[in-house]
């Protein structure tokens, strides 16, 4: 276990005679034996930033400490790869197709030259742990994805790394095998409280695995905090489609004595008084804090209006249902139903009130 320290990094590429700042300024601290989540969209860094705790890049500014120690500087690599007890598992898995699966285990074992004994009891352990200990002579292409994905933690796993560094860990297995990959990356994690790091586009990966999260946009992290909080209460709009739905809407705040609102054709949003008030808002509501209804008086929900139903299909066990406001075919919002509804049916539009978010313009 080992504490990460990343301070006032800058990483800089020179591609056909001008610059891409891939990383500006960067700070980032990760506690020991916590796991760090970074999401962000293609091009935001978040694999430069992974590579450079890696020691497989270094920064052009600032410095990368583990504990009390500079592994690197402004361009100078202080403590090589091979020294910083690190295990990374990549998207593809990066296993030996010629190995099997023992082999490509032990393979970070027979580099740094232990004995037999040692080797075999470290690569069944960890395989048992694993679950894949009845696959240790199959050859990669003997192996389905989940197998594959297994082994090439087991392989991060088995030197007792400080780090264990995922990128991209479970984007080639199917929904099924996703779930179950994150839910054994978490146990290990909580067992055996390695200081992780994990890099995906995907933020349930994110919410499943860290205890904390960052949002790298353009080089920068852009917020910091609980995977949770940083879903109920992102800081941009940017941030909000980052890591979930929303939905949004755009409109005039109108002020009727203590009550401030805005009306989008016969479709009214309360915005709560402590709000700043400005002429024009975007605002936005996650879908399960949304529901469609042919009832007038649902409980714990405000109503919004009447809609009338545009679009109605099914996905992932549930109908997403796109509604316009019943006096404006030209707004159009989604909401998901455990029911279906028909095309032109009248229903009522709810939303939770506080869990409206704001964005600033």
């Amino acid at each position: 276990m080992v504490e990460i320290r990343v301070d006032k990094v800058t990483k800089i590429f020179k591609a056909k005679k001008k610059e891409v700042v891939a990383l500006k300024d960067i700070d980032l601290t990760v506690d020991s034996g916590k796991s760090f989540g970074i999401v962000g969209p293609s091009g935001a860094g978040k694999t430069t930033l992974m590579r450079i705790i890696a020691g497989l890049d270094v920064p052009n500014k600032g410095e990368i400490y583990f504990g009390d120690q500079l592994v690197s500087k402004d361009g100078k690599l202080i403590i090589s790869p091979e020294k910083r007890n690190i295990g990374m598992v990549f998207q593809n898995w990066a296993l030996y197709p010629n190995m099997t699966a023992y082999d490509n285990i032990a393979f970070p074992l027979i580099s740094h030259h232990l004995n037999k004994e040692t080797i075999e009891k470290r690569v069944k352990d960890v395989a048992t742990t694993l679950g894949v200990e009845n696959v240790l002579t199959h050859y990669p292409r003997e192996m389905s994805g989940g197998q594959q994905q297994r082994v090439s933690l087991a392989r991060a796993l088995v030197k007792n790394p400080s780090i264990l560094i995922l990128d991209e860990p479970f984007s080639n297995l199917d929904a099924a095998m996703r779930d179950s990959a994150r839910a054994l990356v978490k146990k290990i994690q909580d067992e055996l409280k390695i200081t992780t790091l994990i890099v995906s586009h995907d933020p349930a990966d994110i919410f499943s695995i860290a205890s904390q999260a960052g949002v790298l946009l353009d080089g920068k992290f852009v917020q910091i905090d609980s995977p949770l909080r940083i879903y109920n209460q992102p800081k941009s709009l940017g941030v909000a489609k980052l890591v979930g739905d929303i939905i949004t809407l755009s409109g005039n705040m109108e002020v009727e004595g203590n009550k401030r609102f805005v009306r989008i054709a016969n479709l009214e949003f309360l915005i709560p008084n402590s709000s700043e008030h400005v002429e024009k808002i975007t605002f936005g509501f996650r879908p399960e804090d949304v529901k469609i209804s042919v009832k007038d008086d649902l409980t714990d929900y405000t109503n919004a209006g009447k809609v009338i139903v545009k679009v109605s299909s099914y996905s992932g066990g549930a109908f997403r249902i796109i509604v316009s406001p019943a006096e404006s075919e030209k707004v159009e919002i989604f909401a998901f139903s455990d029911v279906p509804y028909e095309i032109n049916q009248s229903l009522f539009f709810y939303y939770k009130q506080d869990k409206l978010k704001i964005f600033p313009q």
